[in-house]
C-alpha cells in the first residue's frame, strides 16, 4: 500500500495531538543556566497532597527515575557529596475537571413541493463528563538559599493503571515533556 506524504505528515500531527500534556515554564531570566552541571534532590519524598493516588512511594521513585534519566542525558550529574549547582523538588496534585461536549449551531436551507424552507439548529452541549487532571510541577532552586529559578509544569488526564509499565510509561512522557523546556532557550 502507498502513502502519501500528505496523509504520513497528517497522522503524525494528529498523533502527536493526542498526548493530551499540557506544558508550561517559568523562570529568572537573570539566572545563568550555563554554569548548572550538577543537582540533588532538595528532599527524600514529595510532600504529601493527602490522595493516595499520587501519595504513592511507588510513584515517587518513577518520578525521580524519570527526571534523573533526562538530566543525565542532558549532561548533568547527580552528585551527593559537595554543594550541588541547584536541587530538586516536585509536586504532584490532582484536580477534578468538568468537560462538556461543547455547544454545536446549523443552518439548512432547500425547496420542498410547497416553495422553500430552511431552519436553524442548536446543540447545547449535553454530554457532560468529570475526569481528574494531574499535574506536575518541578522546581529548580538555588542549593544556599533555595531561591526558584525554574520551574516545569505538566498536567494531563489522570489515569490509574493496573500495569506498573503503563504507569511507568505515562510518567516518563509526562517528565520528558516537562523537562523538554529546560534549560530554556
Amino acid at each position: 500500500m502507498k502513502y502519501t506524504w500528505g496523509f504520513i505528515v497528517a497522522v503524525t500531527l494528529a498523533m502527536a495531538g493526542c498526548s493530551g500534556i499540557v506544558v508550561k515554564q517559568d523562570y529568572d531570566p537573570a539566572s545563568n543556566f550555563g554554569v548548572l552541571t550538577t543537582y540533588n534532590w532538595a528532599t527524600e519524598t514529595q510532600e504529601e497532597a493527602g490522595d493516595p493516588r499520587i501519595d504513592n512511594p511507588l510513584r515517587n521513585e518513577r518520578i525521580r527515575s524519570a527526571v534523573e534519566r533526562v538530566l543525565q542525558e542532558k549532561g548533568f550529574a547527580k552528585t551527593t557529596d559537595g554543594s550541588p549547582a541547584f536541587q530538586i523538588r516536585y509536586q504532584c496534585s490532582l484536580r477534578r475537571k468538568i468537560e462538556s461536549s461543547g455547544t454545536s449551531g446549523s443552518i439548512a436551507f432547500g425547496t420542498g413541493s410547497r416553495g422553500r424552507y430552511g431552519g436553524i439548529g442548536l446543540g447545547t452541549g449535553s454530554n457532560v463528563s468529570q475526569y481528574d487532571e494531574e499535574t506536575l510541577t518541578i522546581d529548580f532552586v538555588g542549593d544556599v538559599q533555595e531561591t526558584l529559578f525554574w520551574r516545569g509544569i505538566g498536567s494531563q488526564r489522570f489515569t490509574e493503571y493496573s500495569d506498573p509499565a503503563k504507569s511507568t510509561r505515562s510518567i516518563n512522557l509526562l517528565v520528558e515533556k516537562i523537562l523538554a523546556q529546560f534549560p530554556p532557550k
